[in-house]
């Protein structure tokens, strides 16, 4: 068997990559924010099609996709808040990491990410 353990042949392809060493959450964070404009436009689609566009360039990198979707889901509440103060932008860089944070966390409570949750660090062992 290649570098693939028995475990991983039982486990669908895409969860393969998954598994590694503690994912740190600030440092997932850094990297998805660099990924997105400095500021993005709320009315109309062009936040969703700016994250489609990530995920299409993500590919099978499951850390980072998971954390583009957390990302954009930071973006959504903090964009709804900037619609109602009749803002037309915002500006990706507020969103915290704490935000990002609880959505990764809610994300990963779905099944298929049971055997890596583990693997995800912890912001208060940094700070």
């Amino acid at each position: 068997m290649d570098i693939h353990t028995l475990a991983d042949v039982r486990r669908p392809w895409y969860l393969w990559e998954r598994r590694s060493a503690m994912i740190d959450p600030q440092d997932l964070f850094d990297r998805v924010k660099q990924l997105w404009p400095a500021e993005v436009p709320i009315l109309g689609n062009e936040q969703n099609d700016i994250y489609w566009s990530l995920e299409k360039r993500l590919g099978d990198d499951d850390w980072m996709q998971i954390a583009a979707w957390s990302f954009h889901q930071a973006l959504e509440k903090y964009a709804k808040a900037a619609f109602a103060q009749g803002r037309e932008t915002l500006l990706t860089s507020a969103v915290t990491v704490i935000d990002f944070e609880a959505n990764v966390r809610e994300n990963l409570r779905h099944e298929s990410w049971s055997e890596d949750r583990p693997f995800y660090g912890s912001l208060e062992t940094k700070h």
